[in-house]
């Protein structure tokens, strides 16, 4: 992994707008811990909670927010060129990069959710919350990544994908089901609580390399991308 790049790629994802955003769902999470305590059945509750916002809100905006900003904001301000002339392999950007969106991301998404599970009262989760949590980082991460580079209005795109597919089209049935990230994660939850949630019936086995397939395959694509593209 080049340290350079990925200190580049880290400081061009700091602004005030995603750190807002950040504290904001952090806070939300935080609350959602508290109020599943109060719960009749907190387990349930907190379960529903860490599957419902952790996974299907939080991970993906926040990953999206960064993950399509790490090369697509130097792409588009014109100064991945300097980058992507240094006479470094493509797939050790590609690789920065991920690594760049990941350690801001996971750390502050799985441990506010770990938080707020342990908030909850509900023991079995707190550990099916922080692994959920970040394999779903780790899907959007890659995921987003990859469409930062490849689309202009990347966040725009991203923001549709999350609505449009993950939250409506995914429940149209088990085909659509399995094509959306955040069934996955979900499935660990609901493994783990017993408690049952929709599209959260993916295979043990599948719950966990799944979301890293994904991941992976979005640093291919950048990688890909990156070398068949002329940046300018």
């Amino acid at each position: 992994m080049n340290t350079h790049i990925y200190r580049v790629v880290i400081r061009s994802q700091v602004s005030t707008g995603r750190m807002l955003a950040l504290a904001g769902l952090s806070g939300v999470a935080i609350l959602l811990g508290f109020v599943a305590r109060a719960a009749n059945d907190p387990t349930e509750f907190a379960t529903q909670s860490m599957g419902t916002f952790g996974t299907n809100i939080f991970a993906p905006f926040i990953a999206l927010a960064l993950g399509s900003a790490a090369l697509g904001n130097l792409l588009e301000d014109r100064t991945l060129v300097y980058v992507w002339l240094r006479p470094v392999p493509r797939y050790s950007i590609a690789t920065a990069s991920l690594a760049a969106v990941f350690s801001v991301v996971a750390p502050t998404v799985v441990a506010v959710m770990t938080v707020s599970a342990a908030i909850s009262g509900a023991q079995d989760i707190i550990w099916a919350t922080a692994v959920a949590t970040a394999l779903a980082v780790f899907a959007y991460s890659g995921l987003f990544l990859a469409l930062g580079l490849r689309f202009k209005r990347s966040l725009l795109v991203g923001l549709g994908y999350i609505a449009i597919w993950e939250l409506l089209i995914s429940r149209l049935g088990d085909w659509f089901a399995r094509l959306s990230v955040r069934s996955y994660p979900m499935s660990i939850l609901s493994d783990a609580t017993g408690v049952e949630m929709r599209l959260a019936d993916r295979s043990t086995l599948a719950s966990y390399i799944v979301p890293l397939a994904i991941g992976v395959a979005g640093l291919v694509y950048t990688t890909w991308y990156l070398t068949r593209t002329e940046i300018d």
